[in-house]
């Protein structure tokens, strides 16, 4: 469960990277980004990113770097495979994303106590 953390932190990072592009923002959301909108999806995803980085890190010390490339690799495929055949899922894929975050960060949180 613990790994699932730095998985979701990826997932995040390359969901908000896709919606920072004005066509995959478009074909969700109906609309085109602002800019203000376009520059809290990149920090957020460069901050997800990082956080992800730096758990596997302390995860696995040398290893944590290759777990890192593997979740990074799998998070890729699986925000192109909804954003390029299943755009009307978008959406539910997005609220899924968040849930699983703020259910592992809540794991995460109790365990370190």
């Amino acid at each position: 469960m613990i790994a699932l953390l730095p998985f979701s932190l990826c997932l995040v990072a390359f969901n908000c990277f896709a919606l920072a592009k004005f066509n995959h923002f478009k074909d969700v959301f109906n609309k085109r980004p602002t800019q203000q909108q376009r520059l809290v999806l990149l920090s957020v995803a460069w901050i997800s990113i990082l956080l992800s980085l730096l758990l596997c890190i302390n995860e696995l010390q040398g290893y944590g770097g290759l777990q890192f490339c593997g979740y990074m690799t799998l998070s890729a495929l699986i925000v192109m495979t909804f954003y390029s055949f299943l755009v009307r899922l978008t959406k539910l894929f997005n609220l899924l994303i968040l849930v699983i975050l703020a259910m592992s960060t809540l794991f995460f949180g109790l365990n370190g106590l």
